[in-house]
């Protein structure tokens, strides 16, 4: 998410999880136990994290088949960004 308030970044992967706040842990008398998140993570401009996750400008998933064929298929999508500029296909 800091990379991506710098100006010319592209950042290129999966997007992820979303899970990005603090937990806390709880226990109530008779050793009843809850946990609740702490804090709230946002972007600059106010976007929501939790749940949705950094959101890459190029999204790109390694998939099983790759893996199979010893391929890095962010990398690959990486190497075409910066030889052609355009960000589909």
């Amino acid at each position: 998410m800091i990379l991506q308030t710098a100006k010319n970044v592209t950042v290129i992967g999966s997007q992820t999880a979303g899970a990005d706040e603090t937990i806390s842990f709880f226990t109530f008398p008779g050793d009843y136990k809850t946990a609740f998140t702490g804090i709230g993570i946002f972007y600059p401009d106010g976007r929501e994290t939790q749940r949705i996750g950094i959101v890459p400008d190029i999204k790109v998933e390694q998939t099983v088949d790759g893996v199979r064929k010893g391929k890095d298929e962010i990398l690959e999508r990486t190497v075409q960004f910066l030889s052609t500029g355009k960000r589909q296909g």
